[in-house]
């Protein structure tokens, strides 16, 4: 009995060593399969031509056409005037093309090592987006006396970078038919230069004229007596003045309406209240409750709340139709 146990003890150690070294094989055999392999894809990386030889080849085919590429006109200067007879019609090859072009580059750039240099175009205005926009549109209107003459130059700016910074925004509501808004704009200039004076507190108002004025011509020698931004006079003079005008329920003209840079209303009434305080010691003039939030909620969530505040207000002006159309149809 104990030489048949190691008897079957010798097997199965036998059967072990064998089944290790089949298994080494196994393993053995893949790694040299895939170092051939490897072996073999770097002697054809080797056997191609580098990128900065395949470069140079270009570059010296570009500096150096041959006379079979350069056929166009049966000599080896073709440049422009190929490129010209291609695009009137005459039918060449796909090298006659890239010629063309490589000459094009090198005469253009002959005092630059045949290197040509590309520009990217201007990139396109992104667009923008906030309280601002939705008011005034994507752009304001800026006007400057030419110096010894009496023209002048009008500038368009961007909404959100003329506005970027300032702390109140006024909305004057004014014509030039108007005998009192022709009284009040030379008090309201120098306000608003006196504001944008304060130490500390420089630039931080602006104000963007919303014409009433009945053509452009008007409107042009109008602005002439102001130093602030204007409202697109199109847009200003048609629905969307008049929309801007019924959103903060302007009864009559001039009116100025001031804004925080959130776009809330601070005060419809400051036609009234610059008169009456002409130092602007009060000014812009805010509801005490509304500068003690302001001062103790910052301005992240302020705009969360009025995202929110705006969303319940669309909603619940959407059950109210939708309400209203169930009554009519019932």
């Amino acid at each position: 009995q104990q030489s048949t146990v190691d008897r079957s003890t010798k097997k199965d150690h036998t059967m072990k060593i064998c089944l290790n070294a089949i298994i080494l094989l196994l393993v053995s055999s893949i790694f040299l399969t895939s170092g051939s392999e490897t072996v073999s894809a770097t002697q054809e990386n080797d056997s191609l031509p580098s990128e900065s030889e395949n470069d140079a080849n270009t570059v010296e085919a570009e500096e150096h056409p041959s006379e079979e590429a350069n056929g166009l006109s049966g000599n080896s200067e073709s440049s422009i005037d190929n490129v010209v007879e291609d695009a009137s019609g005459v039918d060449t090859s796909d090298n006659n093309e890239e010629v063309g072009k490589s000459d094009l580059i090198n005469e253009g750039n002959e005092d630059s090592n045949d290197t040509a240099e590309v520009k990217n175009p201007e990139a396109p205005t992104p667009p923008q987006s906030g309280p601002f926009i939705d008011l005034f549109g994507d752009s304001l209107i800026s006007i400057k006396m030419e110096e010894g003459s009496n023209s002048a130059k009008l500038d368009v700016h961007l909404t959100n970078e003329a506005l970027n910074g300032k702390k109140v925004i006024g909305l004057y509501f004014s014509a030039d038919w108007c005998r009192p808004c022709v009284q009040f704009t030379p008090e309201l200039v120098a306000f608003y230069n006196k504001m944008n004076a304060r130490k500390g507190k420089e630039d931080q108002f602006e104000i963007v004229w919303i014409s009433r004025c009945k053509d452009f011509e008007s409107w042009g020698q109008y602005f002439t007596h102001m130093t602030w931004l204007a409202m697109q006079p199109e847009d200003a003079m048609g629905e969307k003045g008049q929309m801007l005008s019924d959103k903060y329920k302007v009864k009559g003209i001039p009116t100025l309406v001031l804004l925080d840079e959130d776009g809330n209303v601070i005060t419809t009434d400051a036609r009234q209240k610059i008169p009456a305080d002409k130092a602007g010691i009060g000014f812009p003039w805010r509801n005490p409750l509304s500068t003690a939030y302001i001062n103790l909620i910052p301005r992240e969530v302020r705009l969360l709340l009025k995202t929110q505040v705006e969303l319940v207000k669309v909603r619940v002006t959407m059950m109210i139709k939708g309400m209203i159309a169930v009554k009519r149809t019932a």
